[in-house]
């Protein structure tokens, strides 16, 4: 285990286009407030350690989170990255924030070499099974935001749901 687990909270949602809203909505700004206050409040808790699985969307957005609280908090942000050149397809954007993040952090864990069915799953695994704490946005669609919030719920880790009007999981 690269970590405490007591002391390390990992992130999980949805990648931008499967985001209810676009990338250049106003409730951007909103999800941006939320992540800044759940890594606060889980930092005063003792939390240290955030894990970033680094795909578009919510994992970077937790990401750049973690790196601003780095200014006034004792955080480190730690990426765990499925495959070597995971963002060879990314849009330039997310590619430029990719970098940024994976440049900027603390620790980087590169699970595979290659890409191979099933190597985000396994990514995810990796990030729940170092925490204890997973803060997510997670509405109810299916597929690996909803596999690793069940995986995070059966392994005992509290849940943060940053999604609106999600107060109970399963």
């Amino acid at each position: 285990m690269p970590t405490n687990r007591t002391t390390t909270c990992c992130f999980s949602g949805y990648r931008v286009e499967k985001m209810p809203f676009s990338a250049n909505d106003p409730r951007i700004d909103t999800l941006t407030a939320a992540l800044d206050h759940a890594i606060a409040n889980a930092s005063a808790q003792g939390y240290s350690v955030f894990f970033s699985g680094m795909s578009t969307g919510f994992d970077l957005w937790a990401a750049e989170a973690v790196l601003r609280a780095r200014g006034t908090l004792p955080v480190q942000l730690f990426c765990a990255i499925p495959f070597d050149r995971q963002a060879d397809r990314y849009p330039p954007e997310w590619k430029q924030r990719f970098n940024h993040c994976l440049l900027a952090a603390d620790r980087v864990f590169a699970l595979s070499r290659d890409y191979y069915t099933g190597c985000y799953a396994a990514r995810n695994r990796f990030m729940v099974d170092a925490s204890s704490l997973l803060i997510c946005y997670f509405d109810g669609k299916p597929g690996g935001t909803a596999q690793t919030v069940r995986m995070a719920a059966q392994n005992g880790l509290r849940i943060v749901n940053l999604a609106d009007g999600q107060l109970q999981l399963f």
